[in-house]
């Protein structure tokens, strides 16, 4: 996938004035009026599916394992993915997109988390989290998701879901949530595809158990940033923490090495290596996010 999204240029039109004239025929008329309703009806077309390029593009970008003997099972949903891995019963890797246009909405919190049909009962349950102590942490934020009704409810399907320690999941995690929608409501309103966020457990070496779930000791995410062709991955101990989100900045070629997943491999090879490489603190602005 090209490292950045595709852009349509305005082109100035021209003012020709021909230096004939035509005798009128009704045949030319009828064949015109055929062609401005067709011009029309391709417009349209294109306005109504202005985003599809951009989630194909989205689909590229979208990890791999490197060993390919691990099962997951990829489920799409109306504004995210999941890969799930029904052996550790939660993702290896969500992800979804958010602009400016995205942060903040109306719908309102959903009630209650639900079982994936097509996971045909390999996700975690309510039972399994009763009485664990862990929280159902969210990896697609469902505040981020705020801006529909279905997404804000499919974001509490259990494939979107990870075990996580409450000081965690309530502390620095949501810091972390709350500094990604800051960044995404700062975007401009012309930068519609805005960022491409991933997020996940880090299930190597085997997690604790807890009762029936398997509790990662961390959790990572990255964020990558096409229109200005950045990206910034941050790794986090599943645990309560007051440190700096910046302080938690790594490349994501380190969080490649414990996850065994290839991340950006859409992009050219030379683009992916540079951004997998990078580690720059000053290529975002770490302000006090605005809680939403």
């Amino acid at each position: 996938m090209p490292a950045n999204p595709e852009h349509r240029k305005n082109h100035p039109v021209k003012n020709l004035r021909p230096n004939f004239s035509l005798p009128f025929n009704p045949w030319w008329v009828g064949l015109l009026l055929i062609g401005l309703v067709s011009g029309n009806l391709q417009a349209q077309n294109r306005v109504e599916n202005l985003d599809q390029p951009q989630f194909s593009n989205f689909d590229a970008l979208n990890p791999s394992l490197l060993d390919g003997s691990r099962r997951v099972i990829t489920l799409t949903y109306t504004a995210y993915q999941t890969a799930f891995d029904p052996l550790f019963q939660q993702p290896i890797w969500v992800s979804y997109r958010l602009n400016r246009e995205r942060v903040g909405g109306g719908a309102e919190r959903s009630s209650g988390f639900w079982n994936e049909p097509r996971l045909k009962s390999q996700d975690a349950s309510d039972e399994d989290y009763k009485g664990s102590g862990m929280d159902r942490g969210h990896l697609v934020p469902a505040a981020d998701m705020a801006w529909s009704v279905r997404a804000m409810h499919e974001s509490f399907s259990y494939a979107n879901v990870s075990p996580q320690r409450p000081g965690f999941n309530r502390g620095i995690w949501k810091r972390l949530e709350n500094q990604v929608r800051t960044w995404a409501s700062d975007l401009s309103a012309k930068d519609t595809l805005g960022l491409m966020v991933w997020a996940g457990p880090v299930l190597e070496p085997e997690p604790e158990r807890w009762g029936s779930l398997w509790v990662p000791t961390r959790f990572y995410k990255i964020i990558y940033h096409p229109a200005q062709n950045r990206v910034v991955a941050c790794l986090m101990q599943n645990a309560a923490s007051q440190v700096e989100i910046s302080a938690t900045i790594v490349t994501v070629d380190s969080i490649e090495n414990i996850t065994g997943l290839d991340f950006l491999a859409g992009l050219p090879d030379d683009e992916e290596e540079r951004l997998e490489s990078s580690l720059c603190r000053t290529c975002w602005v770490w302000t006090k996010p605005v809680r939403r």
